[in-house]
This record gives C-alpha cells, sequence and structure tokens, in this order.
C-alpha cells in the first residue's frame, strides 16, 4: 500500500491541533480505549505518535507504534529521541506486519479504511488478531460506513472537505483535502460498507463488535460552544468501533 502520508507528514501532524482532533477525536477515541495501566498496547497506523504517546504516559506497561510511512515513524522516532519514554516504534504495512509481539490491546486512530481492497482489509485484520492475546480488544476509529455520500460542504467550516468518487460500494475511494490556513494537501481513503467490516472481522477470529458514537468533551463545549459541534456530529464522518480476539 502506498505511503501517502510521506509527502505530508509535518502538515498532517499539525492538525492534531484543531478543536475537532482535540474536543471530538481524542475523547471519543481514548474513552473507548480505556485505562490502559500496566497493560501491553500495539498503536498501528500510528503516525507521528501522538496517541502511542499519550498512551505510554497514561501507564501502559509496553507501547509500540507501527506505521507504514517512513517519514511518519521518523517524526515519532524523533519525539522519541527528544523525550524518551520507553517507545519502540516500527515501519511496517499493517496488511503485511512482521513480528512485534503479543498484546493486551491494540488500537488504531484510522486504519481499515486504508486498505484498498478487500483482501488487504482481510489481511489487516488477520493481521491485529494475530497480535492479540485471546480476549484481548482492538479499538479503532474509522470511516463512517452509514455516512458515504457527503460531498464535503458540511465540513468545509471545520477545514476539510470530503467527497465519496462514485458509488458507495466497497473499495470506493474517498478523497479528503485539508484546508487549514495556507496549507491544503489531500489523502484518500476507502469506503467499506458495515456489513463488509463486521463480516471481515468476524472472520478474523473477533467477537462482540460494538460501533460507537463519537462524543465531546464538555471542556469543548466550554471553549468552542455547543453550536460549533453540531453540523460535525449530525453527520459525523468517522466512527468508533471496537471488538475481542476470541
Amino acid at each position: 500500500m502506498n505511503a501517502q502520508y510521506d509527502n505530508i507528514a509535518e502538515q498532517y501532524a499539525r492538525t492534531k491541533d484543531s478543536p475537532l482532533r482535540r474536543w471530538v477525536e481524542q475523547p471519543s477515541f481514548l474513552g473507548m480505549v480505556g485505562d490502559v495501566r500496566g497493560l501491553r498496547v500495539l498503536d498501528l497506523a500510528c503516525g507521528d505518535g501522538f496517541y502511542t504517546r499519550v498512551l505510554k504516559a497514561a501507564g501502559a506497561a509496553e507501547v509500540v507504534g507501527v506505521d507504514i510511512s517512513p517519514a511518519m515513524v521518523a517524526l515519532a522516532t524523533q519525539r522519541e529521541q527528544e523525550s524518551p519514554a520507553g517507545i519502540r516504534y516500527v515501519c511496517a504495512d499493517a496488511a503485511a506486519l512482521p513480528e512485534v509481539g503479543t498484546f493486551d490491546r491494540v488500537v488504531a486512530a484510522y486504519l481499515l479504511h486504508y486498505a484498498p481492497n478487500r483482501r488487504a482489509l482481510a489481511a489487516m485484520c488477520g493481521a491485529v488478531a494475530r497480535c492479540l492475546d485471546a480476549g484481548g480488544q482492538f479499538v479503532t476509529l474509522n470511516e463512517n460506513p452509514a455516512q458515504p455520500d457527503e460531498q464535503g460542504g458540511a465540513y468545509l467550516s471545520y477545514g476539510f472537505a470530503k467527497s465519496l468518487g462514485g458509488a458507495a460500494e466497497d473499495g470506493a475511494v474517498i478523497r479528503y483535502r485539508m484546508l487549514a490556513g495556507r496549507e491544503s494537501f489531500g489523502f484518500e481513503a476507502y469506503y467499506y460498507s458495515r456489513a463488509t467490516y463486521e463480516a471481515t472481522l468476524h472472520r478474523a477470529g473477533f467477537t462482540g463488535l460494538q460501533w460507537h458514537e463519537l462524543v465531546v468533551d464538555p471542556a469543548g463545549i466550554e471553549a468552542m460552544g455547543a453550536d460549533y459541534f453540531r453540523a460535525y456530529l449530525a453527520q459525523p464522518p468517522v466512527i468508533g468501533l471496537s471488538c475481542r480476539r476470541g
């Protein structure tokens, strides 16, 4: 799979400071991940290591970050060198994951929707399962299958546009354009139906699959006002997903 983030690594890393990522993405994702104290955690599609560092600081006994982009892994490694936390980073494709160990929890803030076809999606789900101990949990943020046809207008006030290139069928390209200030850059993901995600995860050995709606940190409402988040939450482009290895 193409490491499309190599050319936009630093720009993408800076989007972690946006209100949506701070007040919606972070509490939604970390709320699903839960208490990691004393756990071994694998962070797939870790990017520059933002959540990898958060999880280690939250008390995880071991955290390993994996990303397909050498540029992203370089940013993560640089931050580890500047402020050592005992995190190990690996540059690898999650669909062809090398031996990285077994873990109590595997997390991914955006992974499965980067699979360009069903075979790659199955390979990702299988790799996640192989990295988990029995009963271990997989937690991820993912493209929202219930919201495939949005053409981006609803999100322009949030600094990005989203469009689906064709019918809402498995493998259709989803294009994002980030419009923060003078920086404008894009990346692509892929659409899959909820049924495809569920069937693929079940075949990989996962049970207890749950979809989780986004939440807003009350501090965000205090800082930005409830109206700021209303349009985004009315048509959330992403959704949470969790399951356990049977």
